[in-house]
């Protein structure tokens, strides 16, 4: 009966994560609405059919199109390779900080049931890290900051929205964004590659929200509420509840 009630709080947990990481998505699904950690971004075989739509309107793309397309598809080339530059910086690193023991975020659960996946942890890795600038002090106290919060039960969906659903889903977007790009921006139609576009800033701009958050965070923490639970829960409430409140 034990091992029986073990696997039902297993698989309550997996589901609360589950639902945190599919929440995530809702926000940028306009190019690809079903897209989950478990699909890729669509291909498109025949790039003609992407101006088609505008070959039936005028028989031709007009001169101020190609150049708005020349525009978009140029700039998201340049942001591409700034997330290939930065996505090998990323790993260079994470891996200085596992070599020197102090990469929580590898064995982090939020619930003690939880099951460690290694694409995910690296995901809320790139995000996290890189939002702490990769020092040692930062990384150390926001792991302070989350084992308090951890002490009570009550406060797994407070700590599951900063891991999960902002730190893991924006990841996700940006590397979703990123392999579209690499896939061939002339693939896409001037409609596609608008939205792509305005998708990928935004979730760089959020990306720098947390960033912003985060350090705000741990000067809050370090003033006067270190070992104050009720007061931390507060924080985290009201400044991690979404993408919104960062």
């Amino acid at each position: 009966f034990g091992k029986r009630k073990l696997n039902i709080i297993k698989l309550n947990t997996i589901a609360m994560i589950l639902t945190l990481i599919c929440t995530s998505c809702a926000p940028f699904s306009k190019i690809d609405p079903k897209a989950n950690a478990n699909t890729k971004p669509k291909k498109i075989t025949n790039p003609g059919e992407n101006t088609q739509n505008f070959e039936d309107k005028s028989g031709d793309l007009s001169a101020s199109d190609e150049k708005i397309m020349e525009t978009i598809a140029s700039e998201l080339k340049t942001i591409g390779k700034e997330l290939e530059d930065q996505k090998k910086e990323e790993n260079i690193q994470i891996a200085k900080i596992a070599k020197e023991k102090f990469d929580f975020l590898s064995t982090f659960k939020v619930g003690p049931y939880d099951l460690i996946d290694e694409d995910i942890q690296m995901k809320i890795k790139r995000t996290l890290y890189s939002s702490l600038d990769y020092k040692k002090e930062n990384i150390e106290k926001l792991k302070e900051i989350l084992e308090i919060l951890k002490k009570n039960s009550e406060h797994y969906n407070i700590i599951g929205r900063l891991i999960y659903h902002i730190s893991w889903g924006i990841q996700f977007q940006i590397e979703q964004n990123l392999e579209l790009i690499q896939n061939g921006v002339e693939n896409l139609s001037q409609e596609e590659s608008k939205s792509l576009l305005m998708q990928i800033k935004s979730n760089l701009e959020i990306k720098q929200r947390l960033k912003k958050t985060l350090n705000e965070t741990l000067k809050v923490y370090n003033q006067n509420t270190q070992d104050n639970e009720k007061i931390l829960a507060e924080h985290f409430n009201k400044y991690y509840k979404d993408f919104d409140t960062l």
